[in-house]
């Protein structure tokens, strides 16, 4: 069974900014006793259909969320016409072969990279962990360009003090059912990063209302979130290979 919803995913590829960047994932429940013939069947398929180019895949498990104990298979960067050429019958029956017999589930999710809203630092390598912050985006005509807003100044201010770590803002190609269509991407190396903070810097409210004024962000964020969201899910993948 396939859904067309939501993916959001990092690339650890250089983009000129503005290139359309567009990520499918898969996420994949296992078949708990063929568990370990999934993951060498993805890494087989992966090497022999998207290894090379532009666009590769890899594999992720998910380790905290609501998709938590199945795998996510991610493929980019990708352009919206790239979906116009389909796999090939050979390529499908590997997958059947390596992928499908070992899973009970398939649920297909697309997004596209929002560069304006999104911060990466020059440098900073490729990550073993993705945080996953999807809004519940309330269900009228303002609340999407509302919440958007306000990651965007979220963004610009993390620009502007130099943050350390990268933030991307991802939106649904497709609207979702439940309205679940930014999702914020934090790629992280260890742990630790959330002793103190949520994702953002520590201390980044206080930054955000040097740079804004005085209660800029509990106005520009906190209250604009309480407002037009239904809150928000946090997941955690690790990358696999």
């Amino acid at each position: 069974m396939k859904k067309i919803l939501f993916i959001i995913f990092i690339s650890t590829s250089i983009f000129a900014q503005q290139k359309e960047v567009v990520y499918e994932n898969i996420f994949l429940s296992p078949l708990k006793s063929n568990e370990n013939l999934l993951v060498e069947g993805v890494k087989k398929h992966n090497q022999k259909f998207h290894s090379k180019g532009e666009t590769t895949a890899s594999l992720y498990s998910v380790l905290v969320g609501k998709h938590s104990g199945q795998y996510v298979w991610l493929n980019g960067p990708m352009k919206m016409s790239d979906y116009d050429n389909m796999p090939d019958s050979s390529h499908m029956e590997d997958w059947q072969k390596n992928i499908r017999n070992n899973v009970t589930n398939e649920t297909v999710k697309m997004a596209k990279l929002n560069w304006e809203a999104s911060y990466s630092p020059p440098s900073w390598g490729s990550p073993k962990y993705l945080l996953w912050r999807t809004f519940k985006i309330k269900q009228d005509l303002d609340s999407y360009g509302k919440v958007l807003e306000a990651v965007t100044k979220i963004g610009k201010a993390l620009a502007q003090i130099n943050a350390p770590n990268p933030r991307r803002v991802y939106e649904s190609v497709f609207r979702s059912e439940d309205r679940d269509d930014i999702t914020l991407v934090y790629p992280f190396k260890t742990f630790t990063r959330f002793s103190n903070s949520n994702g953002l810097p520590e201390g980044f409210q206080a930054e955000y209302d040097k740079i804004n004024g005085p209660g800029a962000f509990r106005k520009d964020v906190g209250d604009v979130l309480s407002k037009h969201t239904n809150g928000w899910h946090d997941e955690v993948l690790m990358l696999i290979e």
